[in-house]
C-alpha cells in the first residue's frame, strides 16, 4: 500500500545520501561497523529472497493477464478465475515489501503498482466518458494498479456475479497489462536486462520502449567496491534491515492501526475506506505477508524458520554477535504474524478489539527490536 508514505520519502533521501557519498575510485569493501563477511548473505538475500520473489511475481502477473484475456473472451466463465489469479499474485508482492528499495522506489513502480486508497471518481469518470481504454488515460497511479483491478472483479470478498459492462472489461484488460509491465520492469531492473531470456517479458518491455536502468543485483553484490551504490557492504546490510523495520512500521501504523484509530473514532465509513484490499477482503492476508517479507529477509530465503535458516543470512550474523538477540528476533517475528493471523476476519468488519491491538503492539515491538541489529556495530 503507497497512502503518501513518509517512509518512502525517507527512503530516496537516504539514497540520494549513499549516491553523494559514492566515491567510484573506491576498491576496497569497507566495513566500517559490524566487523562480518557479508558477500555470501548479501548473494544470498540476493538470489534466494528477492530475485525468487520478483520471478514468482513475474510469473503470477503473466497468469493474472492471461485469466483477464480468457474472460475477456468468454464473459460467461465467470471472474472466479481472474480473482483467484489476482490473490495469487498479492503473495509475492506484499512479501517483498520489505525491500521497496532501488528499482521499487527509484521507479515509482512501489505506487504504480500499489497506491491505495483508489480516486474512485476518477476511476469511474473514465470508464463513463467516452476516451479510449488505453495506458495514458489510466496513468494516474490512483486508478490503476493492483487495487483498481480489484475494485472491478470483487464485491464483499468475492468475485463479481454480474458481467462487466464492455467498458470495464476494456478497463481490466488495460490495467492489467499496465499492472503485468510494471512487474516485469521491476523484475529486470533487478535482473538485468542482459540476463532476460523471457521472451513474453522481452516483448513487452519492448512493445513498452522500456528502459532498463538497473541491474541493481548487481549494485547489491558490488557493496563497498567500485560501481555500487552502497559504500560498505555493511550500508547495504543496514538498507536490508531498514526496509524491513520500514514495513513492520508500515503495517502496525498505517495499514492496521490507521483505520483503528479512525473506527475509534466513531468515523466507521471512513476507517472503512482506509482499509487497503477491502474489496477483496485480502487485508489480513496481505498483513501477514508483509511480515512474512521480514522473515524470508531475516533468515535469508523463502520459507525458512530458524531451524532451517541460510547459513548466510542476517540471522546467522546476528546469531555469531548475540544469541539472545537472534532469538528475540525470531520470536518477534513469529510472533507478529500469529496476531495479525489472529485477528476477526474481514478485517473491514473487525477493526477495533483486543485482537487489532494486540497485532498493532506487536508490529511496533518487532519494529523496535529490529532496531538493536544496529546496536552490533563496534
Amino acid at each position: 500500500m503507497k497512502k503518501n508514505k513518509l517512509f518512502l520519502a525517507l527512503s530516496l533521501l537516504c539514497m540520494g545520501a549513499v549516491l553523494a557519498g559514492c566515491d567510484d575510485s573506491k576498491t576496497e569493501a569497507t566495513e566500517d561497523g559490524y566487523g562480518y563477511e557479508f558477500t555470501g548473505v548479501i548473494n544470498t538475500y540476493v538470489d534466494d529472497v528477492v530475485l525468487n520473489t520478483y520471478t514468482e511475481m513475474k510469473d503470477k502477473a503473466t497468469a493474472l493477464y492471461l485469466a483477464v484475456k480468457a474472460y475477456e473472451a468468454n464473459p460467461s466463465i465467470g471472474l472466479t478465475n481472474v480473482c483467484t489469479a489476482w490473490r495469487a499474485m498479492r503473495i509475492p508482492w506484499e512479501q517483498s515489501e520489505g525491500f521497496l528499495f532501488g528499482p521499487a522506489a527509484k521507479l515509482s513502480l512501489d505506487p504504480s503498482l500499489d497506491s491505495w486508497p483508489l480516486d474512485k471518481t476518477q476511476l469511474q469518470s473514465i470508464i463513463d466518458s467516452n476516451i479510449a481504454l488505453t495506458k495514458d488515460a489510466i496513468a494516474s497511479s490512483n486508478v490503476h494498479g493492483f487495487h483498481t483491478i480489484e475494485y472491478l472483479i470483487f464485491k464483499d470478498g468475492s468475485p463479481k456475479t454480474t458481467a462487466l459492462s464492455a467498458r470495464e472489461l476494456s478497463y481490466l484488460t488495460v490495467a492489467t497489462e499496465y499492472l503485468r509491465n510494471d512487474t516485469y520492469e521491476l523484475w529486470a531492473n533487478w535482473i538485468g536486462k542482459e540476463n532476460i531470456t523471457d521472451k513474453t517479458v522481452l516483448a513487452a518491455l519492448e512493445e513498452n520502449e522500456t528502459e532498463i536502468q538497473y541491474y541493481f543485483s548487481e549494485q547489491f553484490r558490488k557493496a563497498g567496491s567500485s560501481g555500487s551504490l552502497y559504500i560498505s557492504k555493511s550500508d547495504a546490510i543496514d538498507q536490508i534491515i531498514d526496509g524491513c523495520i520500514d514495513i513492520a512500521s508500515e503495517v502496525g501504523s498505517q495499514k492496521i492501526g490507521g483505520p483503528n484509530a479512525t473506527a475509534k473514532k466513531g468515523d466507521l465509513e471512513q476507517a472503512v475506506l482506509d482499509v487497503e484490499s477491502w474489496y477483496s477482503w485480502n487485508s489480513i492476508d496481505d498483513y501477514a505477508n508483509n511480515i512474512v517479507s521480514i522473515r524470508n529477509s531475516y533468515f535469508g530465503g523463502r520459507n525458512k524458520t530458524a531451524a532451517t535458516a541460510s547459513a548466510n543470512s542476517i540471522s546467522a550474523f546476528v546469531k555469531s554477535k548475540n544469541t539472545a538477540l537472534d532469538t528475540e528476533i525470531t520470536n518477534s517475528i513469529e510472533t507478529t504474524i500469529n496476531a495479525i493471523n489472529s485477528m476477526d476476519r474481514p478485517f473491514r468488519n473487525n477493526l477495533t478489539g483486543a485482537k487489532v491491538d494486540a497485532a498493532i503492539n506487536a508490529c511496533s515491538s518487532l519494529e523496535l527490536t529490529l532496531g538493536k541489529i544496529k546496536a552490533l556495530k563496534n
